[in-house]
């Protein structure tokens, strides 16, 4: 098992916490690997007391550089090191250590790729979840749901996963330095058909500050959904099995951009045009069905698509 797998913490601003972090994970004997997102609170005075303690290797960023750009750090160092999988952990105490073994006895059972964690179950979540992430996470399951196309992946916000280092090569310029970055590596592993296993795990809300903000967030969610929108019809026209589904995807947006122009063409008649051609009344029946139309040509493809990536998608129940 030598170097296959290694724990990466991100650190910003834990210093109640880091200490207790990694006198867990020393227990699964793997190489740790810390990034410290220049803490302002004590962490670095902390992390520097720990390692006659503790083993690891710590990084620290000269700025703040957000937790997007730490976990590609990670990612990178342990992949320049040897090793194939990295589970990554926030330093703040969140996680339990069971779940961190779930993941390691996965990935030495069964190989996967990627092993994601999902605390949208009856237990997971102990403490009271700030509202903002609540339906955070709750918008940004429907969003990859759309995107990938498969129904079976929640929570795509949640920080505790493993993932292949080889990713690396796909955390390119439209990888979110600071917020999204699960979202990303999630799509990306979906598209890239990667073996992939969803966990129930436990998320604990104490007292740990959030710098989450909601505005910024569904700015880059939005984002990331349209480019990977686009990104997955391209592969799938060149893939036989999906062809069918890219075709359903692509009759999809075009039925949806005659949605808008005519809810463009309804508006300015309404409030800007002297007369028209043809009757508001007539747009809105022509709307209301194109409407269905888009609903029924989004189903298709969905379920589609679904029927394929499913294969290669596991949860735990």
């Amino acid at each position: 098992m030598k170097n296959q797998i290694a724990i990466g913490v991100l650190a910003y601003n834990v210093a109640d916490y880091i200490e207790e972090v990694l006198n867990e994970i020393q227990d699964f004997n793997l190489k740790v690997y810390i990034i410290d997102d220049s803490s302002t609170d004590g962490t670095s005075e902390i992390l520097e007391s720990l390692k006659n303690k503790f083993e690891f290797k710590l990084q620290k960023n000269l700025k703040n550089r957000g937790a997007g750009y730490s976990t590609k750090f990670l990612i990178e160092e342990a992949l320049d090191d040897g090793y194939e999988f990295l589970i990554k952990v926030d330093g703040d105490g969140q996680f339990e250590k069971a779940d961190i073994k779930k993941i390691i006895d996965l990935y030495n059972k069964n190989n996967y790729n990627f092993i994601k964690s999902n605390r949208f179950w009856n237990g997971g979540i102990k403490g009271k979840i700030p509202k903002k992430r609540l339906f955070g996470n709750l918008f940004a399951t429907i969003l990859l749901q759309i995107v990938t196309g498969t129904n079976k992946l929640y929570d795509p916000l949640n920080g505790l996963f493993g993932v292949s280092t080889e990713i690396a090569k796909d955390l390119d310029k439209y990888y979110p330095k600071r917020y999204g970055y699960p979202f990303y590596i999630t799509a990306v592993s979906v598209m890239n058909e990667l073996k992939t296993f969803q966990i129930n795990n436990v998320v604990k809300y104490e007292n740990q500050k959030s710098n989450l903000k909601p505005l910024k967030v569904l700015t880059i969610l939005l984002r990331l959904s349209v480019f990977f929108y686009f990104k997955k019809i391209k592969i799938k026209k060149s893939i036989g099995i999906y062809q069918r589904s890219a075709f359903l995807d692509l009759s999809f947006l075009t039925s949806f951009f005659i949605t808008l122009y005519l809810i463009f063409q309804i508006i300015y008649i309404v409030n800007f045009a002297s007369y028209s051609l043809i009757a508001p009344r007539t747009i809105l029946i022509i709307l209301f069905l194109n409407l269905l139309l888009n609903l029924v040509i989004f189903i298709l493809s969905f379920k589609e698509e679904k029927a394929i990536r499913n294969v290669y998608i596991d949860c735990e129940r």
